[in-house]
């Protein structure tokens, strides 16, 4: 009877976990060829509603179009200043971005709502796409990494 009881329980204890469908990898940071850009922008005294109007209409418009893993944007308590948070597979896919965006239909309207204060990339961005940025105007402070990791 005892024996029953400790395999009941047994059976009770392994039912209840959560099988692992999926296998945790780690990506080094030094290994991968994402890159990350983080824009800190003014937004030029609009409103609060019109910045979160344009904000959610990019997103909208971005998700269906462009190769984006990451994009966020996240704003100041006194809606002066928002944060955009890019990330892409590789500088490849930030230059396509990059060209989208310059050549797209919301390139006047993103600088009616923000000027760029500051514009870091994260990773390993290529001489290319270094060459395509200075090109089109952007001045980025590139980051490379010295650490870190992506579970994925």
């Amino acid at each position: 009877m005892k024996n029953s009881f400790f395999i009941f329980l047994f059976l009770i204890f392994f039912s209840c976990q959560k099988p692992s469908n999926k296998e945790e990898n780690i990506l080094f940071n030094k290994d991968s060829d994402e890159i990350v850009f983080i824009l800190e922008l003014s937004t030029k005294e609009n409103s609060v509603d019109d910045v979160e109007d344009f904000t959610q209409y990019l997103s909208d418009f971005i998700v269906k179009r462009e190769p984006s893993t990451v994009y966020g944007y996240f704003i100041s308590d006194d809606g002066k200043n928002v944060t955009l948070i890019e990330r892409y597979n590789n500088s490849e896919d930030g230059m396509q971005h990059g060209k989208d965006f310059i050549n797209g239909p919301n390139f006047e309207k993103f600088f009616q709502i923000f000027t760029i204060k500051s514009f870091i990339t994260l990773g390993k961005a290529t001489d290319e796409f270094k060459v395509f940025a200075s090109e089109n105007g952007f001045e980025i402070d590139y980051r490379e990494s010295i650490g870190g990791y992506v579970r994925k």
